[in-house]
């Protein structure tokens, strides 16, 4: 007989090693810039997990088969528009550590899930009865705010890469907020692990061709074994555990709870920048990503609401 209690710390548990991988990403990526361009990191990172997603696919797509086909559907052409969108936001978060510390990129991703709430409005008419609330509306505000403050320092001072960097990243921002978007619209009738496999597939092959073609794969062969295993092991932590955690929480604590814990990985990131990189925010920048997780701590309290509202 299944403990409740039990499962739900299990669950718990794997949110909080979800919250660690995905925390410790930025940090990773911003090492990596010591040794390696932006192509062949993401090359190797996510072609590492689409390996890990393949033998789910092979499992899970006979069984699909059969009830999508009965459908005229298919999870290879569903999967086409989140992939497309996908491979924008991995290309931009790859890129932003490039022009930007850890911390700042922690905070700053926070940002998608406004872009997820705004591009639903468009897409998923569920969704449009939040854009009536004044509460979703003061967590909007305070999202950007909070990015306006972390832009703000760097701008006083004309750092031009800061301003690249941050443009680069809420580019990718904006890719995963209709990501998620476009995951809910075409790849709802599919297995979690099956979509997120399909969709690792085709993101790794683009960027597979992109470290080929604008990559420096001669600086493959100087790095340590050490070195190897930590991009190998980053893609796993990142692309491949993440996920499967988050989604074991998810669907015994639901959404809501999830996304809402979930706002804790910037300080995560935060943390690990000061310990391994000697990363500093100002305060002012500090305050900015504060204001961010605030933003999306009102964001989320407000569709949780308007959710309990119409159950």
């Amino acid at each position: 007989m299944n403990n409740p209690q039990s499962g739900k710390a299990a669950a718990v548990a794997c949110l909080v090693v979800a919250i660690l991988c995905w925390g410790s990403i930025p940090i990773f990526l911003r090492y990596f810039t010591n040794f390696l361009d932006p192509w062949t990191v993401n090359g190797i990172r996510y072609s590492t997990a689409a390996v890990f997603w393949l033998p789910f696919v092979l499992l899970l797509w006979p069984r699909s088969r059969r009830d999508a086909s009965s459908a005229g559907r298919s999870p290879w052409r569903d999967a086409l528009v989140p992939f497309f969108v996908n491979v924008f936001g991995q290309v931009g978060y790859g890129v932003s550590p490039y022009f930007l510390p850890a911390s700042t990129i922690g905070f700053a991703l926070r940002v998608s899930f406004l872009f997820t709430v705004v591009l639903g409005f468009v897409f998923l008419a569920e969704e449009r009865p939040l854009a009536r609330r004044p509460a979703f509306w003061l967590g909007a505000v305070a999202s950007l705010g909070g990015v306006a403050l972390l832009f703000a320092g760097r701008l006083r001072l004309g750092d031009g890469n800061f301003l690249v960097g941050m443009a680069i990243l809420l580019g990718a921002t904006l890719s995963w907020g209709a990501y998620g978007v476009s995951v809910r619209k075409f790849m709802a009738p599919y297995p979690a692990r099956l979509s997120f496999g399909i969709i690792s597939i085709y993101t790794s092959s683009v960027l597979l061709v992109l470290m080929v073609a604008l990559g420096r794969l001669g600086r493959l062969a100087d790095l340590s074994l050490g070195l190897w295993g930590m991009l190998i092991g980053s893609g796993l932590l990142g692309v491949a555990f993440g996920h499967v955690l988050y989604f074991r929480a998810l669907h015994r604590l639901g959404p809501i709870v999830c996304a809402g814990v979930m706002l804790a990985t910037p300080f995560v990131t935060y943390l690990g920048a000061a310990l391994f990189l000697g990363e500093r925010l100002t305060v002012v920048q500090f305050a900015g990503g504060l204001l961010v997780v605030v933003g999306g701590a009102v964001l989320l309290m407000t569709r949780s609401r308007m959710e309990q509202v119409a159950g």
